[in-house]
């Protein structure tokens, strides 16, 4: 039998030894391009589970607040009550703008 210098398994039949740059590379980016949106979505959930319990929170504080007897006390939950609802929707619309960038 006579050897050639190369043998059947350094051989690739229909394939190159150098693999598709580009393909792979468009392969990459569609992956990462899924995956970016699969982020957003979950951080778009957990934003939403965030801004659902501060808002509540605020909620309780302004029924507390009602309750109360004391007007400088009902004033000051209020007015905190207010600040947790401004502050939640100013960080959350950020951060909502931030990932939709």
């Amino acid at each position: 039998m006579a050897q050639s210098g190369t043998t059947s398994a350094n051989k690739t039949e229909g394939s190159p030894l150098i693999p598709d740059i580009e393909a792979a590379t468009a392969r990459v980016r569609e992956s990462n391009k899924r995956l970016a949106q699969a982020s957003r979505k979950v951080s778009s959930a957990y934003l939403d589970g965030i801004e659902k319990y501060l808002l509540g929170l605020a909620e309780i504080e302004r029924k507390v607040a009602a309750q109360t007897q004391l007007q400088p006390v009902a004033q000051l939950i209020d007015a905190h009550a207010t600040l947790t609802e401004s502050l939640t929707k100013a960080s959350i619309g950020g951060v909502r703008q931030l990932i939709a960038a």
